[in-house]
């Protein structure tokens, strides 16, 4: 997502709940997509998908309003990803609640969706899916960034790895793209660009959840898979 590089998803919180106006237009930014994503999937075919975007809204204002989530999370015991999936559901159900009290839902759709076990191991899931994709695309776009700027063999790589991953070709193919004869040598690219693509993944993982070390290594590698899936 966007914080600063040396920043984490903490002290953005901790910026937006005193008010800074940066920090909120960063954490709106931030995570928007992975909410939207979220109540797209959840709503998808009920006429309550014609709501989604009140409903982002509303999950930013829980989030930045005075004695909201910001001002009460904790950033030392508290699971960031956790706790904004907790008020995206809870946001949810309230327009769920209203809609049936509208008459917008049925009767064999009044119930919480997600106080159905198997739907709601479902829903749980998607947004797991989904924070993974919004993370895997920081980290592709502060990989992007780098190249820009450091240029040469360093942006070389990264074209590699984009022909590779993005566009899906075979390493002869992209030899020829990059004029490159020496596919030994293209190889060697290759493998060093995935090591520099997962230092920023897990740059923008630790800044997401806190985790280093060997935990860091462990959810770098579950997000993959939960993008992969």
């Amino acid at each position: 997502m966007e914080p600063a590089h040396d920043e984490t998803c903490w002290t953005v919180l901790r910026r937006a709940a005193s008010g800074d106006a940066a920090a909120r237009s960063t954490f709106s930014r931030s995570y928007a997509t992975p909410i939207r994503q979220y109540l797209d999937h959840r709503w998808r075919g009920s006429p309550l998908s014609q709501g989604v975007d009140d409903a982002v809204q509303d999950v930013f204002v829980e989030c930045l309003k005075p004695g909201g989530v910001l001002e009460r999370a904790d950033s030392v015991r508290g699971d960031f990803r956790g706790l904004l999936y907790a008020v995206v559901r809870n946001v949810a159900r309230r327009f769920e609640e209203r809609a049936a009290k509208r008459g917008i839902r049925s009767s064999a759709e009044n119930v919480y969706l997600d106080e159905l076990p198997a739907q709601a191991e479902s829903l749980s899931r998607a947004f797991d899916r989904m924070w993974a994709h919004a993370l895997l695309r920081e980290a592709i776009v502060r990989h992007a960034s780098s190249a820009r700027k450091r240029g040469g063999e360093y942006r070389t790589r990264y074209r590699i790895l984009r022909f590779r991953h993005h566009h899906g070709l075979p390493v002869r193919e992209i030899a020829e793209r990059i004029d490159e004869p020496d596919l030994d040598k293209l190889h060697n690219d290759y493998r060093r660009a995935r090591r520099e693509f997962r230092g920023f993944l897990c740059e923008v993982v630790a800044a997401n959840t806190g985790a280093q070390g060997d935990a860091l290594d462990r959810e770098c590698r579950r997000l993959i898979d939960l993008v992969a899936s």
